[in-house]
């Protein structure tokens, strides 16, 4: 079968990682570490495991980090090779195994993606996934797979960036009826920004401000006026395409970043006051409540942390690589730091539930359709130019790229 495949080579990956910024071709040339190759067919890990064929299989993000070999070397020890990309899906049911209950073939549904300890066939759970925080699994190196911590990073675990993945059971979410596929392709997204506005005590009345107006940021806004529609959403992007797409979806203002001019108008809009000190940048007393930064950037937090209110909390999901930041507004304002990494059982929206099921139910609701996102699809064979629109996204006017078998 065909796939989109990533393997490790460390001069390869060296030399992608130094030239990458410059050449963004780089990913897709004929000697890259990623391309679309003839692979076998996955087998079934176990007997509680199904194969799925892949309807929709949305472009992370953190895949192309992940091709572009800037992602955090930190991460090296949570994955194996070579693996196949992709798990943002919507699928159907192709096999399943002799164990699997409550699933039938043919069925139409999305993966959770973590490799936590039920599909590792480790007993008993570890603390994190006793409390259906799988994404903080304390064992993606141990039990019956290779180490991994979701699907799209594993040697033994086919992603979905192919014409056949595979998924334990307790991965598993069905569909409901008239959900669409390109929603249902956007949930795993979704569902992790569902987990940062959850895990936000979040007052009616609140100014929050989303930093980058990619799929991220997008789903971070689509989360927030589902869950929390009285608040103020402020959001920061450059591009004027995204910017417009913020608007319709339900940011109050967008604001393109950098310079004096940004903070005077965040300080503006909250009735913060502005002081430049010499030397740096501007920093507010008062300002913005919270900030979800899809970004990551060393500009990104630097400027968060310094238009944050006193006592305000900043969440980091974007992954970038952040250098040099000054850490003063930390303690001046004393902020609260939180990472946000996939998705976990959450109190929100009335009850205990996973995002996953969260999202589901506000599609099946029709709270939400973001499906429109879902703008640029390629087949499998078309895979560099796929990338190239995923790279390029100010030119191709991408928010979410996709591909088909």
């Amino acid at each position: 079968m065909k796939a989109l495949t990533f393997n490790y080579n460390i001069p390869k990956y060296l030399l992608t990682g130094a030239l990458s910024r410059r050449w963004p071709q780089v990913i897709s040339s004929s000697w890259a570490l990623t391309g679309v190759r003839e692979v076998p067919e996955p087998e079934l890990p176990g007997s509680q495991w199904v194969k799925i064929k892949p309807k929709l299989t949305g472009l992370c993000g953190s895949d192309l980090s992940i091709m572009r070999c800037k992602e955090s070397l930190t991460l090296q020890p949570f994955a194996s090779f070579p693996f196949i990309f992709g798990h943002e899906v919507c699928g159907e049911i192709a096999e399943m195994g002799e164990a699997v209950e409550g699933f039938e073939v043919g069925e139409r549904v999305t993966v959770m993606p973590s490799l936590g300890c039920v599909p590792r066939g480790i007993k008993p759970l570890c603390p994190m996934c006793v409390q259906g925080r799988n994404q903080l699994c304390y064992n993606f190196t141990e039990g019956s797979l290779a180490p991994g911590m979701f699907v799209g990073s594993n040697a033994d675990v086919a992603g979905f960036i192919s014409e056949m993945g595979v998924a334990h059971q307790s991965m598993l979410c069905k569909v409901p009826e008239g959900v669409s596929d390109e929603n249902v392709a956007l949930t795993e997204p979704f569902a992790t920004t569902l987990h940062m506005v959850a895990a936000n005590a979040i007052e009616p009345g609140e100014t929050v401000l989303v930093f980058g107006c990619g799929a991220m940021g997008l789903c971070t806004i689509a989360g927030l006026k589902a869950l929390h529609p009285e608040v103020r959403i402020l959001a920061v992007e450059p591009d004027p395409f995204h910017s417009g797409v913020a608007h319709e979806m339900g940011a109050d203002e967008v604001i393109p970043p950098g310079g004096k001019k940004f903070y005077r108008r965040i300080a503006e809009l909250t009735g913060a006051k502005m002081y430049t000190p010499l030397g740096t940048k501007p920093i507010l007393i008062g300002g913005v409540d919270r900030v979800f930064d899809a970004v990551g950037t060393t500009d990104t937090i630097e400027a968060s942390l310094r238009i944050l209110d006193n006592g305000g909390s900043f969440n980091l999901l974007g992954i970038g690589a952040p250098k040099g930041l000054d850490w003063t507004p930390v303690w001046l304002k004393e902020l609260t730091l939180r990472g946000i990494y996939g998705a976990q059982q959450e109190e929100a929206h009335g009850g205990r539930r996973h995002t996953f099921d969260l999202a589901l139910r506000l599609y099946a609701e029709g709270k939400v359709d973001i499906g429109h996102m879902v703008t640029h699809r390629f087949r499998l064979d078309d895979w560099r130019e796929a990338l190239e629109a995923a790279s390029a996204k100010g030119k191709s006017k991408a928010i979410k790229v996709a591909f088909t078998p």
